[in-house]
C-alpha cells in the first residue's frame, strides 16, 4: 500500500495541468512570444524555426518600475516601455503564449546596466529592414543591444532561407523589393529563436 501510495506521488506532477505552475517573474527576464501561422510572423517561424522546437517571433525584457512590472522592447510600434499585463493581454488577443527565460549565472551581473541601457533606447522607429543601424531598432536587436556591453548575447549571419527547402519565402521578397533592396542573407544579425537557444539562458516557463 505504501508502495502504492509512493508511486501515486511521483506521479502527480506529470499530471498537473501546465497552467497549475505559476511563473514568477524577476528584473531581467525575457519574454519570447510564440510565432503565429501567418504574415510576418509566420515568414520569420520559416527561416529560423528549429524542427521540434518552440518557434519565436517576439522577445522582450522585463524591467521594475514604480507600478509594477513594465516590459521594455522593440515592436511595431517602436521601441517602448509598456505594463506587463497589457504586454500578455497584447498576446492573449493573438492567442500566442509568452514563454520566459531566465539569465544564468554569472551574466545576471548584466541585469542592471541592460535596464538602464533599454531605458535609453526607448523612442526610436521600429526596424522594418532588420539591417542593423543606430536609428531603429527591431525585437532581438533591441535586446542584443541593451546587453552588448556585456557580451551576452552575439551577432550573427542573418539567415531569410528555409532550411529544408534553402528558397526564400516570398514574403522576404515581397518585402525588401518594396525597399528598393536585396534580400540581406548573411548580414550580421539577431533572431528570437537563436537567441532562446543561446547557452546563456534558462527556461523558467509559460506565463498565464
Amino acid at each position: 500500500m505504501r508502495r502504492l501510495l509512493l508511486l501515486f506521488g511521483l506521479m502527480l506532477p506529470a499530471l498537473w495541468p501546465a497552467h497549475a505552475m505559476a511563473v514568477d517573474v524577476r528584473e531581467g527576464d525575457l519574454l519570447f512570444v510564440t510565432a503565429g501561422h501567418s504574415g510576418l510572423s509566420a515568414a520569420i517561424d520559416d527561416a529560423t524555426g528549429k524542427q521540434g522546437a518552440t518557434s519565436f517571433d517576439h522577445v522582450a525584457l522585463v524591467a521594475s518600475s514604480p507600478s509594477g512590472w513594465e516590459v521594455l522592447h522593440a515592436d511595431e510600434q517602436g521601441s517602448r516601455r509598456q505594463p506587463l499585463s497589457a504586454f500578455r493581454q497584447d498576446a492573449q488577443a493573438k492567442q500566442r503564449k509568452i514563454v520566459v527565460y531566465r539569465l544564468r549565472a554569472p551574466h545576471r551581473d548584466a541585469i542592471k546596466d541592460a535596464v538602464a541601457t533599454a531605458r535609453t533606447m526607448l523612442g526610436k522607429p521600429y526596424n522594418t529592414s532588420y539591417v542593423l543601424n543606430e536609428d531603429s531598432y527591431y525585437c532581438s536587436d533591441f535586446i542584443e543591444r541593451t546587453f552588448r556591453a556585456h557580451h551576452v548575447f552575439a551577432l550573427q549571419p542573418m539567415n531569410f532561407r528555409n532550411p529544408e527547402t534553402g528558397q526564400i519565402a516570398q514574403h522576404w521578397v515581397d518585402l525588401y523589393r518594396g525597399m528598393g533592396m536585396e534580400v540581406p542573407q548573411g548580414q550580421p544579425g539577431t533572431n528570437p529563436n537563436d537567441m532562446s537557444a543561446a547557452p546563456v539562458l534558462q527556461r523558467i516557463g509559460v506565463l498565464e
